[in-house]
């Protein structure tokens, strides 16, 4: 190899770089910002709701009295329980799920993100739900 000369793989390690930073800074530019933050936003929602389905499921087979509090990160959106559905919806994203165990019936709005606790108390026949 003469001096000055670029092996073929730092060429393809280079481009391979590039296009990625290109391809990376381009999707906010093509679907726009705001796109992003709702796919975004959607993303961390139905994160948070599946933690609460899964920790509603295990007090479902769990005794009277049994008590839970979990630890979720919320995109600004309301919450709402309701017999076996949760529901999360926001800026533009609506998701929905149901649960084998009746819940009360509950509403909670979160103006902007957040961390939110979920006490969740086991009774005779449904789970209780109260976030702070």
């Amino acid at each position: 190899m003469s001096k000055g000369q670029v092996s073929v793989e730092f060429i393809v390690l280079f481009l391979a770089l590039l296009v990625a930073v290109v391809v990376s800074t381009m999707t906010p530019g093509i679907f726009g910002l705001n796109k992003t933050v709702e796919l975004s936003s959607a993303s961390l929602a139905h994160a948070a709701l599946s933690k609460v389905k899964s920790n509603i499921e295990i007090l479902s087979v769990s005794g009277e009295g049994s008590y839970k509090l979990v630890y979720v990160k919320s995109p600004p959106a309301n919450w709402t329980f309701e017999n076996r559905t949760i529901r999360v919806y926001g800026n533009g994203f609506n998701i929905s799920t149901n649960t084998s165990i009746d819940i009360n019936t509950y509403n909670y709005p979160v103006s902007s993100l957040k961390i939110l606790s979920v006490n969740l108390t086991r009774n005779d026949k449904n789970v209780t739900v109260a976030i702070q």
